[in-house]
């Protein structure tokens, strides 16, 4: 055979061969699954409510004033014997409220398990009861079951004033787990690795959204709060203006870069990364993430966590000529307080301004959030760290 034709054939071959691998790689690319945190959304918002023929001080040992009162290590102390066989209502196991109310009942020696009719609830059971997917006032309305439960805002505020069912307050997160990670953005890093410029302009937005929101917060005097008050009473559905004064009073509204945590602008997730690893021991998901190739939580962390586009957000300087518009899909909780900052930017046309369209999808829970990210629904959602770290977990969605 000539030798021009043989060394012919052999490029032909080899471009193949390498053309299989470049496919092999874009494939893996187009059918990439896996999910980052890009930011925060807030810390505190939550709080544990109990049925009104009970009282706090039932639960927890409380000063005069009914505050709950700290041991030596800043601890909550509990009447432990009082919490055995309650029964709890909560939005889902994989929220980040029943993680942390299964944190409390487990600390005393308690076990947390689901509630069925039947279960016996008396004193010496060693447990202590859910219910599941009790997600507002009417759903607690209609399970004369329950003691008490826990909930986010605007819910757990509305359930104080409800005149159905009324309910007293045990303590608020901010009493039991003050700073703790809430809601988080999380990212499809297929979206972010092919629109880096689009991303960075979404949380440049958000920024702004943010620091708009928490800035109207100071002055309850001004216009502004005025807006965010009828905003968030469209967006909730709920009315009552002091349920949504006392629900924004109460959620700490951020997207990460708090300096007091250690966060830098080079680094502003650092103390994400931190919590993330933390919360991995807490949900029981370490064993998972080393049988994944991890070294450790922190390793998982590192991964997870990309502070990259919110770095660059941070100095991102907008556009004088504009921009030509990008649709972006969003998910998000309905009905939820603490992500009002989205609704509040979309609103302003502040997304609009950065170039951003957004297209806001809701859904029930963190989990229905979760499942729009890995079915490629969202683009971006905004969901408890919880539910969408046990979904990346479970669904082996950041390699190693």
């Amino acid at each position: 055979m000539d030798k021009k034709v043989v060394l012919t054939a052999a490029i032909v071959v080899a471009f193949l061969l390498s053309s299989s691998i470049l496919v092999l790689f874009y494939n893996q690319d187009t059918d990439d699954k896996e999910i980052n945190l890009i930011a925060r959304v807030n810390t505190e918002g939550s709080g544990i409510y109990i049925d009104q023929k009970y009282e706090a001080s039932d639960f927890i040992v409380v000063d005069s004033e009914g505050n709950p009162v700290l041991d030596a290590d800043g601890n909550i102390q509990y009447h432990k014997e009082f919490w055995e066989g309650k029964i709890f209502g909560t939005p889902g196991p994989t929220s980040i409220q029943h993680v942390q109310l299964r944190g409390i009942v487990e600390s005393m020696g308690y076990s947390f398990v689901l509630y069925t009719t039947g279960d016996n609830t008396s004193p010496g059971c060693g447990r202590v009861y859910y219910n599941d997917n009790i997600t507002n006032a009417a759903a607690f309305e209609n399970s004369p079951q329950l003691d008490g439960g826990i909930i986010w805002q605007p819910q757990y505020e509305a359930l104080l004033e409800s005149t159905v069912r009324p309910c007293n307050s045990m303590m608020t997160t901010a009493d039991f787990d003050p700073g703790h990670t809430c809601c988080v953005i999380g990212a499809s890093h297929d979206f972010i690795t092919h629109n880096s410029d689009i991303t960075v302009r979404f949380l440049a937005a958000y920024v702004e959204s943010v620091d708009w929101l928490n800035n109207a917060l100071k002055d309850k005097s001004s216009e502004e709060y005025a807006y965010v008050l009828d905003l968030a009473m469209e967006r909730t559905g709920i009315s009552n203006r002091n349920v949504i004064e006392s629900s924004l009073e109460s959620v700490i509204y951020t997207y990460g870069y708090d300096e007091s945590l250690g966060d830098t602008k080079e680094r502003p997730l650092a103390s994400l990364e931190g919590a993330i690893a933390d919360l991995v021991e807490d949900l029981g998901l370490k064993n998972n993430v080393l049988r994944q190739g991890f070294s450790s939580t922190n390793e998982f962390a590192q991964r997870y966590v990309n502070d990259g586009y919110l770095s660059q957000a941070l100095d991102y300087q907008k556009s004088e000529s504009g921009y030509s518009m990008y649709s972006v899909k969003v998910a998000v909780i309905a009905g939820d307080i603490h992500q009002i900052a989205i609704h509040l930017g979309q609103s302003l046309g502040i997304f609009e301004s950065y170039g951003i369209e957004l297209n806001i999808s809701s859904a029930a829970n963190g989990a229905g959030v979760a499942t729009s990210l890995q079915n490629g629904e969202a683009d971006f959602g905004f969901v408890g760290a919880p539910p969408i770290t046990i979904t990346v977990i479970n669904g082996s969605l950041v390699p190693s």
